[in-house]
């Protein structure tokens, strides 16, 4: 059985005791524990005879020894816990399980949202589209907001428009991101996505960016197609958009954001917003939450937004998890 130097290695590990593996990892950089851990995942029951040529090789002491080598996630586990302790093994582990991140939607979520704007600025939009329906919300709304003003009106109009894609709409896109992120340094691998976009992904991403910025966007989709704009504006969760949410789970969001956070998010929001936190607050928190805003000074719309989304982030999460009910937004309505 043909090895290579890595396998060679991982074997050699698994044949010695626990203390001496740990040791001897110790020794190691975290770069080379990855790979080591990768390489021991991926072995099998490793037979006798491979087993003594290894160690033959390593050290001609053990030449008369048998052992009994299996890998696996398990074994991975233990030495990681032992090594790293539970705290790193665990984050090592999450990232052994999910892969390396060798595709090319991986990658450019890794990426500065800035080096992707600059990446995409010479595709068509339509090609601009598809790539960032691919990419996480945050990220994706994060690269939009990086491009020209007229790019960006015709990727949302383009993305609204998009329906879930097929697997194998994406092979000649991969392919040429792959071939460009290889060049830059990025890691080679294949995959199929059968995510979209749509106006779903449409109104996540507005719901991401800047007030100004969603708006005019928001203008334009009117311009070019009001229903579909209706459409993402049903899905869009505004800060407004908390009135709709009953008390209880209110008051769950209330106790999982700071009071900095809530007290720059109300600042010349609608009363009726303000109220509908100051019922569903203690009267000693509420009191004081109002003398705060009565005694806070300018603050500038930017830190109010991103206050807000904060907020909103939190709540999306909440209702994600299932802790709360967001009523009167798009076709997952709740009856009463």
């Amino acid at each position: 059985m043909k090895l290579t130097g890595k396998e060679k290695a991982a074997v050699f590990i698994l044949s010695l005791p626990d203390d001496d593996a740990k040791k001897i990892m110790e020794g190691m950089s975290e770069d080379e524990i990855r790979e080591i851990s990768r390489t021991i995942a991926r072995l099998g029951q490793m037979d006798e005879e491979t087993v003594k040529a290894v160690r033959e090789e390593f050290l001609s002491l053990f030449e008369n020894q048998s052992f009994n080598v299996r890998g696996g996630m398990q074994k991975v586990k233990d030495l990681i816990f032992k090594v790293l302790g539970k705290e790193k093994g665990r984050h090592l582990l999450k990232e052994l399980q999910q892969g390396p991140k060798n595709t090319p939607w991986e990658i450019l979520n890794e990426m500065e949202p800035t080096l992707v704007a600059t990446f995409l600025a010479n595709e068509h939009p339509q090609s601009i589209a598809l790539i960032i329906s691919q990419l996480n919300a945050e990220q994706a709304s994060f690269i939009i907001d990086y491009l020209a003003p007229e790019v960006q009106q015709e990727v949302i109009y383009r993305m609204a428009k998009l329906g879930n894609l097929p697997p194998g709409a994406l092979e000649d896109i991969e392919e040429s991101l792959l071939a460009e992120l290889e060049a830059m340094g990025a890691s080679r691998g294949l995959y199929t996505s059968e995510g979209g976009g749509g106006v779903k992904k449409v109104a996540e991403l507005l719901n991401l960016m800047p007030r100004d910025t969603s708006d005019k966007l928001l203008a334009f989709l009117d311009e070019e197609d009001n229903p579909l704009a209706e459409d993402v504006r049903k899905e869009m969760f505004l800060f407004e958009d908390l009135l709709l949410m009953d008390d209880k789970s209110f008051q769950t969001l209330l106790r999982e954001v700071s009071n900095d956070e809530l007290l720059t998010a109300l600042k010349g929001t609608d009363d009726r917003l303000k109220e509908k936190f100051f019922t569903n607050m203690s009267e000693r928190a509420a009191e004081m939450l109002r003398e705060d805003l009565e005694m806070m000074g300018p603050v500038k719309v930017s830190d109010v937004e991103q206050a807000q989304q904060a907020i909103l982030k939190v709540a999306r999460q909440l209702e994600a998890d299932g802790a709360i009910v967001i009523m009167g937004k798009g076709s997952d309505d709740v009856v009463l």
